[in-house]
């Protein structure tokens, strides 16, 4: 598995960057809470659809970052979520995944390889609220599937 960017850095060109241009539209970027690594991090999780486990997006922070330890990913990742940078998909007995889009969207989720994407179902909260009679905050909805690749 490799990194996979619209904008390929050089480990060089990454380590010169200043954070604040890497990440303008993140809220995050403030003194003290951006480091290198929590960037590393981050740039691995938006760097493509997939919903990467904490030990891929390791593997893949370290293309980026090669000093980066396998704890400062998993406490980075932790950090993300609770500051609701990112969010953690529960793997159901696999391992765990993270997602960086928070607009209302569910998940499908292999149950055979472990893979997971997005799908959406438009109006899905104001029909859910409706329904309810009361405001949708947030929404969480998995479909679990045997996809194509472990079907045959």
């Amino acid at each position: 598995m490799r990194y996979n960017s619209d904008v390929k850095r050089s480990k060089t060109e990454f380590d010169n960057k200043p954070l604040a241009e890497i990440y303008r539209d993140t809220s995050v970027v403030e003194e003290g809470k951006m480091t290198r690594q929590r960037a590393a991090v981050l740039e691995v999780i938006r760097s493509d659809k997939c919903h990467h486990t904490a030990d891929e997006i390791y593997k893949l922070a370290k293309e980026l970052l090669p000093t980066i330890s396998r704890a400062t990913v998993y406490n980075n990742l932790k950090a993300l979520e609770e500051e609701k940078i990112i969010r953690r998909i529960s793997g159901d007995g696999g391992a765990d995944r993270y997602d960086n889009a928070f607009t209302p969207h569910g998940h499908i989720i292999c149950t055979g390889c472990g893979r997971v994407w997005d799908f959406a179902i438009e109006g899905f909260d104001t029909t859910l609220a409706s329904a309810i009679g009361m405001e949708v905050d947030s929404y969480e909805l998995k479909a679990r599937v045997i996809c194509k690749d472990c079907q045959g």
